[in-house]
């Protein structure tokens, strides 16, 4: 793994991806986000849940990095990924779920293994802290808006069961809260990875009975292709404008399921900080 961490510049003192040191030099990651990437996953069409066009590695969120990770893996298990370094068995299984991976879905061509490899330990190290919610504020690229975003994973051994193709390791789940409280808008949403799906999504809070919703339409890549998948995201609670959906802010969990036949999962609202909760609940009472 050392060769792979000196692709990027990281430190490697230590020599598991996820005690490795942050990038020193990040451009070269932020430059293949945005070329290989941001393609698809624009301002405009944030696709499954993702804009990349203003993406900065230094600055990325664990849980981003994560989702990142399972789609060019094409859902390798984050434990695997980890492993691979030292593990026979998760290198070959890293390396079938890259083969099978978005790493190629702009059509630019697959990077050079090093460039790869490098990427991977990347995210993996970015993405150490994916499990806990993670807090930002940043401005509203368009507007200048102060916007206030918490985001966490949670990974699910997957099953041919669930309707995913029985070779995928792991499902990802990463839930999203935005809020702009100057703006008076907040959006709660769930995306999924490694595959689209179309179907019905069940949402239940603290204990409350579910509220059921319709996840339907299609996804066009943004790289001027006429390739279109299902959608791999879905915004099922928003507060101001025309399409006022609100959900109030968990005090305890947040339950999604049922989109993938008998597969749930829950995100602990309990341990947010009193400070994130405070500047959410500008948007979700």
């Amino acid at each position: 793994m050392s060769k792979l961490l000196a692709t990027l510049g990281l430190t490697a003192s230590l020599a598991s991806p996820v005690a490795a040191a942050e990038p020193v030099t990040l451009e070269r990651q932020n430059t293949f986000v945005k070329t290989h990437c941001a393609v698809c996953h624009s301002d405009r069409a944030n696709n499954g849940g993702l804009s990349l066009e203003g993406f900065d590695a230094s600055g990325a969120p664990p849980s981003l990095a994560a989702m990142m990770l399972s789609k060019i893996t094409s859902g390798t298990a984050l434990a695997t990924v980890r492993a691979a370094d030292h593990d026979a068995a998760a290198a070959a299984a890293l390396k079938k779920g890259l083969g099978q991976g978005a790493v190629n879905a702009s059509g630019l061509g697959v990077p050079d293994k090093a460039t790869v490899d490098g990427l991977v330990t990347a995210f993996a190290a970015q993405s150490a802290n994916a499990t806990k919610w993670s807090v930002e504020r940043r401005q509203h690229r368009a507007t200048g808006a102060e916007v206030v975003t918490a985001s966490i994973v949670r990974e699910l051994p997957s099953s041919a069961a669930t309707g995913r193709p029985g070779d995928i390791e792991a499902a990802m789940y990463r839930l999203i809260l935005t809020c702009s409280a100057g703006m008076r808008e907040g959006a709660m949403q769930l995306a999924w990875s490694p595959i689209p799906k179309e179907g019905t999504l069940s949402v239940a809070y603290d204990g409350q009975p579910p509220a059921t919703f319709t996840v339907a339409g299609k996804e066009r890549m943004g790289n001027g292709g006429e390739v279109m998948t299902g959608p791999a995201a879905f915004v099922f609670a928003r507060f101001g404008g025309s399409r006022d959906s609100r959900i109030p802010l968990p005090k305890r969990t947040l339950t999604a399921g049922e989109l993938f036949a008998g597969e749930t999962v829950t995100f602990p609202f309990d341990q947010l900080t009193k400070s994130a909760r405070e500047a959410l609940s500008a948007c979700f009472k």
